[in-house]
């Protein structure tokens, strides 16, 4: 789930909770007091203020100020992950700004992966973009530039500077989601050259329809090369 709708609803639901809460409570004080619910609220807020729990609903009292407590918990953990959202992008450009003829890996699963360690062995610059937070983890402690952002969208790609950007590898595991990374490549920069992976032969054509520099099989490149070892040993 992406966590800032995760922060949202758990900050809505203890919103819900706690307006419950206040609303229970202002009534019974309402009560106890012989006043109207709105009284009952405000003499809830100058106990609160004042730290006075001793009447006869200062557990109650208690009760509320420690949920308020909770709330204010949630209410924090949802500005942060918004200020992340908003802000965490903007970021992140003014560190990628200076990637000049980088490479922009789409994928960080073991094909994307793959093709990074390649790449950096041969002393390239990589940028690998991965949406999946646990996965993003790992190849930084691998040592990779990470953008966790989602590479079907667009402006993830302003982000990871593909303006200056060599070469896009689209390394999805599905091949809808790398038509869109292609589209969204050639989006950015018309001329640049995009590698893609392809699951099915059916979809070739399509891939270079709409822009992809080379399309690679990996079912087909690997029993190729098994037939190549093959052949390697019976000439031996």
């Amino acid at each position: 789930m992406d966590v800032i709708k995760e922060a949202g609803e758990k900050l809505l639901i203890s919103a819900v909770i706690l307006a419950f809460i206040v609303t229970a409570l202002s009534s019974f004080v309402a009560s106890q007091s012989n006043i109207s619910v709105l009284g009952g609220f405000t003499t809830i807020v100058t106990d609160l203020e004042t730290f006075h729990f001793s009447a006869s609903y200062g557990f109650l009292l208690l009760f509320l100020s420690l949920f308020l407590g909770v709330f204010a918990v949630y209410l924090f953990e949802f500005l942060v992950s918004l200020i992340r959202k908003e802000f965490g992008g903007v970021i992140y450009m003014a560190q990628t700004i200076s990637f000049r003829n980088h490479y922009i890996v789409c994928g960080g699963g073991r094909i994307g992966e793959r093709v990074a360690i390649n790449l950096k062995e041969r002393g390239k610059k990589v940028l690998i973009v991965e949406n999946n937070e646990a996965r993003a983890v790992e190849l930084k402690k691998l040592g990779f530039n990470v953008l966790k952002e989602n590479a079907l969208d667009e402006k993830t790609f302003k982000m990871a500077n593909a303006k200056k950007a060599s070469a896009v590898f689209a390394a999805l595991g599905q091949d809808v989601d790398n038509f869109i990374v292609v589209l969204n490549a050639k989006a950015a920069k018309k001329d640049i050259r995009i590698i893609s992976r392809c699951n099915s032969t059916n979809n070739l054509i399509k891939f270079k329809e709409l822009g992809a520099t080379d399309v690679v099989l990996p079912e087909i490149v690997g029993a190729d090369r098994m037939i190549y070892l093959l052949e390697k040993r019976s000439k031996a």
